[in-house]
């Protein structure tokens, strides 16, 4: 049997993961160095298997985290649990008092922490003040001799479901052992274990994903429900409950299939908590992302394209993973449910520059929702930002055409590095008669030029006249943000415009003859689902909604009908095809997938330059091969100033 001095130690290592120093337990217990060290010898010989308790001069104190389940539930079982209820314990233990029947008086309370009269109320006063700070609730209210609920039951478990949230995030491997202090004699360990089993087996049999918070917050929500229920405090009766995504329609029913008996009032309360995790399964995600999280991400990309120059729609992987966190992070803004990052301290002194552009986030939700999100929540952005930078972001890769002065040389060198260090990597430093001998034998993508009024004619090349200054940091900026918006739009047009699809026609020629080549074409390379289906929305499409851009330019495309995937077919017309007063020259047929691509709005942008240059369209109608199409408009969408806000 522990004593009480013992439980507060292990308790202590338990909930401090990382390790505790022997000087910080000395304080918390209120005894010598010498003693700590003798009470864990203690523990460490009432654990029958060896020493549980490990120290080192980098952690202190620790228990190792393979060890936590077996040491709680060996430490807390029958035979040895704690003597006494601990501090830290107490305001807990009197929740849980009053949460059976709705209200506990003085005298019960301190029966059961065995604490004086003025002991007690000390200890709720204490309680109700963290309750305040940590979580914004009044839910416990006194009156005389009496302590009661001050909540509805809807805002209640809510509430619940925070704290269980947040006191459980430190405990590993044990998240049942908080709801055993906070439920005290209604936890029932079998039962327990029992819905941890069943939650677990939906997730698993539907290969859905999901933390290990978020699978036994669920656990942990759904067990706090049906002890309200048993103690019979039921949710407010509400009619059936819709729920956003299936992966939460199927959970439901699932528990009701097991036995579990949940009203429409449960479900709508755990539905709302859930509907803010991340539950990720095999099933394409399209579905559940709403078009609002889209649009914050899209804005993301473009904020950060326009300020930092990165191109974070280079990474698909990336691209996906961050929408799925922006959705439920959405949600969960929406449910009022807050997340905590318990290294968001971290987070900022390690990564603050990718913290930095992640605060962008900030502003774009507040544009369309009229709140800031959480600190915390900016901190996970940020985590995906500096993955990003770390392994996926390509430098650009720079070459230096030296000056004759040495220290000019070192100034820009170390100007570069100051201030480009994530965007630029100098490869190296050259006199210009080696320039091209380097440039056959190595990738380029910028040239600094140094005191030199040289111009590279095939690669982006700046000009740096004496020592770099703001003028300077801003014309760079601007120059890598278009060789990167280039490098965009060349791998663009490679995914969606196939040689295939592209045709040249030297005599005259139907436009609906054209849009059904091109719908042929396009049914050839698997795009599109039916051609006649398909060709026949277009040119109904044109009869009502005539989509010329410009006088030389169209972009049809169908009304109604989605394509199998996001892919274009391009018509050079030799001899124009005149059509209501206009000359057209080129048409590019577009056939889009039913899901969200934030890559359209970009090609849109492309296109509606083209159609406004005339030298652009007269460059592209002069091609004579599918192949030259494809290398001119590459070399067009590299000349335009494009996406600049």
């Amino acid at each position: 049997m522990l004593t009480r001095r013992q439980s507060r130690l292990l308790e202590m290592l338990l909930n401090n993961v990382q390790g505790v120093t022997g000087a910080k337990l000395a304080e918390y217990l209120e005894v010598s160095s010498r003693t700590v060290r003798n009470e864990v010898s203690e523990i460490n010989r009432i654990w029958e298997s060896g020493s549980v308790i490990k120290s080192s001069r980098q952690r202190g104190y620790f228990i190792e985290t393979a060890d936590m389940a077996s040491v709680k539930d060996y430490f807390l079982s029958e035979g040895h649990g704690r003597t006494e209820i601990a501090v830290s314990d107490r305001g807990w233990v009197i929740l849980g008092m009053v949460l059976k029947t709705g209200q506990a008086d003085i005298f019960d309370i301190g029966d059961k922490l065995a604490l004086s009269e003025p002991a007690v109320y000390k200890e709720i006063s204490r309680f109700q003040k963290k309750l305040m700070a940590e979580y914004q609730s009044g839910l416990l209210k006194m009156s005389g001799e009496k302590l009661w609920i001050n909540e509805d039951e809807a805002k209640l478990r809510q509430t619940l479901f925070r704290i269980i949230k947040n006191e459980t995030q430190n405990r590993v491997h044990n998240y049942s052992w908080f709801l055993r202090t906070f439920l005290y004699d209604d936890f029932d360990k079998e039962e327990y274990g029992w819905m941890e089993k069943l939650v677990k087996e939906y997730f698993d049999s539907r290969l859905i994903q999901i933390s290990d918070d978020g699978l036994y917050m669920a656990v942990s929500a759904v067990y706090i429900t049906i002890v309200r229920n048993y103690q019979n405090h039921s949710a407010p009766e509400t009619e059936k409950v819709e729920l956003a995504g299936e992966e939460l329609t199927g959970f439901f029913e699932y528990l009701k299939a097991q036995g579990i008996k949940l009203e429409n009032g449960d479900i709508r309360i755990l539905g709302g908590l859930l509907h803010g995790f991340k539950m990720i399964s095999d099933i394409s995600p399209e579905g559940r992302i709403s078009g609002l999280s889209v649009q914050i991400l899209e804005d993301f990309c473009h904020d950060v394209m326009e300020k930092y120059h990165f191109d974070l729609w280079q990474s698909k992987e990336f691209y996906d993973n961050i929408l799925i966190h922006i959705e439920y992070m959405m949600r969960r803004q929406e449910t009022g449910y807050e997340v905590k990052n318990p290294i968001l301290n971290d987070v900022k002194k390690q990564y603050p520059y990718a913290y930095e552009i992640s605060m962008l986030m900030a502003s774009i939700i507040y544009r369309y929702r009229n709140c800031y999100i959480q600190d915390d929540e900016i901190s996970f952005i940020a985590i995906f930002v500096e993955h990003f930078l770390e392994n996926v972001n390509q430098k650009l890769k720079a070459v230096i055409i030296s000056s004759t002065r040495f220290s000019v040389n070192s100034i820009v060198s170390s100007w570069l590095r100051t201030n480009f260090q994530n965007q630029i990597e100098v490869e190296a430093l050259l006199p210009k008669h080696n320039l091209e001998k380097y440039l056959e034998e190595h990738q380029v993508d910028l040239i600094i030029s140094i005191m030199d009024t040289y111009v590279h004619p095939s690669v982006a090349t700046f000009r740096m006249d004496g020592i770099p200054n703001q003028y300077t940091l801003t014309a760079v900026n601007a120059l890598i943000h278009k060789i990167r918006m280039n490098y965009r739009f060349r791998e663009m047009i490679k995914v969606y415009f196939n040689k295939e699809s592209i045709r040249i026609y030297r005599e005259k020629t139907e436009f609906e003859q054209v849009i059904l080549d091109l719908s042929e074409a396009l049914k050839q390379e698997d795009c599109i689902f039916d051609v006649r289906e398909f060709a026949e929305d277009v040119l109904q499409r044109e009869v009502n909604y005539p989509t010329y851009i410009g006088d030389w330019f169209m972009l049809p495309h169908p009304l109604v009908t989605f394509a199998k995937k996001t892919a274009i077919g391009a018509a050079v017309l030799k001899q124009p095809l005149r059509m209501q007063e206009k000359e057209i020259q080129l048409i590019f047929l577009l056939a889009m997938e039913r899901k969200q691509n934030e890559q359209l709005g970009v090609l849109f942008e492309l296109f509606r330059h083209i159609a406004g240059e005339r030298q652009a369209v007269r460059r592209l109608a002069a091609v004579e091969t599918a192949e030259e199409f494809a290398d001119v408009l590459i070399q067009i969408s590299g000349s335009l100033e494009l996406y600049k806000g």
